[in-house]
């Protein structure tokens, strides 16, 4: 039996305005005027992964090992990314969260998430 349990809380990310706020001629890396960098805070992570395996001799040199794999056992949701566009008007406070109460084309609402739960099994002979 082996057990993985993994935690990690969330990263930060930059707020977006969506604009050209400087006048630069790029869009894609503008923050509302005041945001500091790092200003959001994205999802926390955790999971819980078991292994458990048994070998069978058969014989003096074949050996059968049975093995079922377990990822994400508590079938938890686990987000990996939030929309930062949050728009030129955004006002502070800044030190904002992702949350999952908005859809994912909302400001701060969680893009994409990591598969739920997922069981394999496996055989494997030696000889």
């Amino acid at each position: 039996m082996s057990p993985i349990v993994s935690y990690n809380s969330g990263h930060p990310f930059n707020l977006l305005a969506g604009a050209d706020i400087n006048g630069d001629n790029h869009f894609t890396n503008d923050r509302p005027p005041g945001a500091a960098r790092n200003s959001g805070l994205g999802p926390n992570y955790a999971t819980f992964d078991m292994r458990l395996s048994r070998i069978f001799k058969i014989g003096e040199q074949s050996r059968l090992r049975f093995a079922a794999e377990g990822f994400n056992i508590t079938n938890r949701t686990n987000y990996t990314s939030v929309n930062n566009i949050v728009g030129a008007a955004f006002a502070p406070p800044f030190n904002v969260h992702g949350t999952a109460s908005l859809s994912p084309s909302q400001p701060l609402g969680f893009t994409a998430a990591l598969p739920k739960r997922e069981v394999q099994l496996g055989i494997r002979f030696d000889f």
